[in-house]
């Protein structure tokens, strides 16, 4: 008789008072563990909203000083010498920083994903301090990345730091995950985009609990930048009129554009990590240039660096012609892609959002010579971020609630949703792959290999149509070394017993070797997905 057997039958023979008083506790001790998941993932979501908000004033501090003192040097020859040799000494500060911690590198994304997944395993106590003070000079300088993707890893790493303070390293995946979610939330002052981007980029499947825990936290840091920074959106554009239903071709314009664009933003920035990577094969080199460069180009053409609101101010303004359009919009592209490429910290979510604008501004100086009528430009320039984000990192829903929150207006959200399932598609067909999937695999290539037989607690959602229909299926499917303990149905725990019906939207809680983690729960992840014989669309 095989172990799994013998188990079930030694279950069963237990008396049936226990087992009422064991599901008591049982039931009792899942609810304690909620609160506890809850209560934490408040203050996860303060201290995240608190940090964040330093993180984004000493950018704002480190910018206006940049273009004051550019802004008086432009005629002494001495002060801009003098400048170009501080932006480089700031460069090889930043590279040692990144030598000491290496996965601050970039937007941080890619490693809160690679975490999740179990591939890397950060060191807060060094991440989080360097990530700060690499991502605040990087922008200070000039460079044209964001905040937004290091605010994410900051509130990662502040939830995997509140998780080794209380010593629950069970909770870490919801502390971690709910981090995120409040460092989007702060960054762009948006709770609910922050919530969504962990359930379609983090996850793409979530529990209940795990979703609650994040807006929660989502909610705590949005207050905290409410006390600091006030209510008012991020992005100022006022919509003069809603764009019609005859009108909504053009949607479908830009994000035909969007997905094309988007498409060549992917596969150019891949292709500009390599080719700058063999150009300086040092890193030190690598960066210090980098930031050499950058101080150049903030006194040859300032409208480019930065994350691009200020851009998208001036674009809003109306005042560019189409050929300086698409020339700013060439420009922006490349110092993104190049920005990126050093391995400087920061992200590329706002200059996504200002080569948008630009999209929905290239849009409107095509369209209103071909007789649609005039006034729509701020309408455009929503619309095209919208569709260019949604291309890049194929999270439609994401991307239409982000900017719908940081535009403060819900009249376009149909325009939204249309936008970024168009350019999701074309980007699909092109062949384009998610943009922090594909640095995934740069950061984390293989999983780590692990010797230790410590158990593990997988959570695979079952999805419509799913093999998995009963738990007689479930352990008939288990690869070897895999045992499941409970099926969470809504707010429920229920013991798998044989005859158990497993329903779409149940989660299951498999326990496997720690080693074999992450290798196991790519396998049953495809197990709770649906059937062969289920047709199913990229």
């Amino acid at each position: 008789m095989s172990e799994r057997r013998a188990f079930c039958l030694s279950v069963v023979r237990v008396s049936i008072p226990a087992m009422n008083r064991s599901s008591i506790t049982s039931e009792f001790s899942h609810q304690r563990k909620k609160v506890d998941i809850y209560a934490c993932s408040v203050l996860v979501g303060v201290l995240s909203g608190l940090i964040i908000v330093c993180y984004r004033t000493a950018i704002s501090f480190f910018e206006l000083k940049r273009i004051s003192f550019l802004s008086l040097a432009r005629g002494s020859w001495l002060s801009l010498a003098a400048w170009l040799v501080g932006a480089t000494a700031i460069g090889l500060l930043v590279a040692f920083l990144i030598k000491r911690a290496p996965y601050i590198k970039g937007s941080g994304i890619p490693q809160v994903k690679a975490s999740l997944m179990r591939r890397i395993h950060p060191v807060w106590k060094k991440e989080l301090p360097y990530k700060f003070v690499g991502g605040s000079l990087a922008l200070g300088v000039g460079f044209s990345l964001g905040r937004e993707g290091p605010s994410i890893q900051l509130g990662a790493l502040t939830g995997g730091a509140i998780s080794d303070a209380i010593g629950r390293s069970e909770y870490k995946r919801y502390l971690v995950t709910a981090g995120a979610a409040a460092g989007i939330s702060a960054a762009f002052n948006a709770p609910l985009a922050g919530v969504l981007f962990c359930v379609e980029e983090l996850h793409k499947n979530i529990s209940p609990t795990m979703l609650t825990s994040s807006l929660i936290a989502s909610f705590c840091a949005n207050a905290v930048m409410w006390a600091f920074y006030g209510n008012s959106p991020v992005f100022g554009i006022t919509l003069n009129a809603v764009l019609p239903l005859n009108l909504y071709f053009t949607t479908i314009l830009i994000g035909i554009l969007s997905g094309v664009v988007g498409s060549l933003f992917n596969r150019g920035l891949l292709a500009f990590q390599v080719a700058y990577k063999r150009a300086f094969a040092n890193e030190t080199l690598r960066v210090s240039s980098a930031f050499l460069i950058v101080a150049l180009v903030s006194i040859v053409a300032p409208v480019l660096t930065g994350g691009g609101d200020r851009l998208i101010e001036a674009v809003e303004t109306g005042r560019f012609a189409l050929w300086p359009i698409i020339a700013l919009l060439a420009g922006k592209m490349v110092f993104t892609l190049f920005s990126y490429s050093s391995g400087t910290p920061g992200g590329i979510f706002l200059p996504m959002l200002a080569i948008g604008a630009l999209l929905g501004s290239l849009s409107n100086s095509l369209l209103v010579p071909m007789g649609v009528p005039s006034g729509y430009l701020e309408n455009f320039i929503l619309i095209g971020m919208v569709g260019f984000f949604t291309a890049v990192v194929r999270a439609p829903i994401t991307g239409a609630v982000l900017i719908t929150e940081m535009a403060g207006s819900f009249a376009h959200f149909p325009a939204f949703i249309l936008v970024s399932v168009i350019a999701s598609i074309v980007s699909g067909l092109l062949k384009t792959k998610p943009i922090y999937d594909s640095l995934l695999v740069q950061i984390a290539p293989e999983p780590l290999k692990s010797d230790s037989s410590r158990p593990v607690i997988l959570h695979i959602p079952v999805l419509e149509g799913s093999i998995l229909e009963t738990c007689t299926h479930v352990q008939e499917h288990l690869p070897a070394g895999c045992i499941l303990v409970s099926v969470e149905h809504g707010e429920d725990d229920i013991f798998p017993h044989a005859d158990l019906d497993i329903q779409p939207g149940d989660i299951l809680r498999i326990v496997v070797e720690s080693g074999k983690a992450h290798e196991l729960k790519e396998h049953l992840i495809g197990l709770g997905q649906a059937s062969s014989g289920c047709l199913e669309f990229e």
